[in-house]
């Protein structure tokens, strides 16, 4: 079974956070994080929830809940776990035209490439299971 995931307020990728952000922390975080006034438990917010936390604009929902929330919940929506890694291809995140046609050009078995604009792209692709691997600068580390 799964572990309960972080708690998180997630809006659409181009609503105002900030403004969400605003109009939520003007309300006590007595009354925003307390059901019993209604009758229930849990109502909109976790009643264990202390404060409310403004996220970087670079973290979006997968990065925040984690992996294993997400595929354990595309595992429950499938009704199957996840695929092994040897059931899988490989795929191999490039940053260039150039890298991708090098990358294409290689066609080894079991590998696939995936195209990002930048370093930090291909990380995000990276941790949310949409690429496996990026050759990197140390520098871009």
């Amino acid at each position: 079974l799964l572990k309960e995931p972080r708690h998180a307020v997630i809006s659409l990728k181009d609503a105002d956070s900030e403004q969400i952000y605003k109009v939520l922390k003007q309300i006590p975080d007595s009354e925003l994080f307390s059901s019993a006034a209604f009758g229930g438990k849990d109502l909109m917010f976790s009643d264990a929830a202390t404060e409310l936390t403004e996220l970087p604009k670079s973290m979006d929902s997968f990065l925040y809940l984690r992996e294993d929330y997400y595929e354990a919940m595309r595992a429950l929506r499938a009704g199957n776990p996840p695929a092994t890694p040897q059931d899988r291809n490989i795929e191999w995140c490039t940053i260039s035209h150039a890298e991708q046609q090098k990358c294409d050009s290689l066609q080894i078995p079991h590998m696939e490439c995936r195209r990002a604009s930048s370093v930090e792209e291909c990380i995000q692709k990276i941790m949310r299971k949409e690429a496996d691997a990026i050759a990197v600068d140390g520098g871009q580390v």
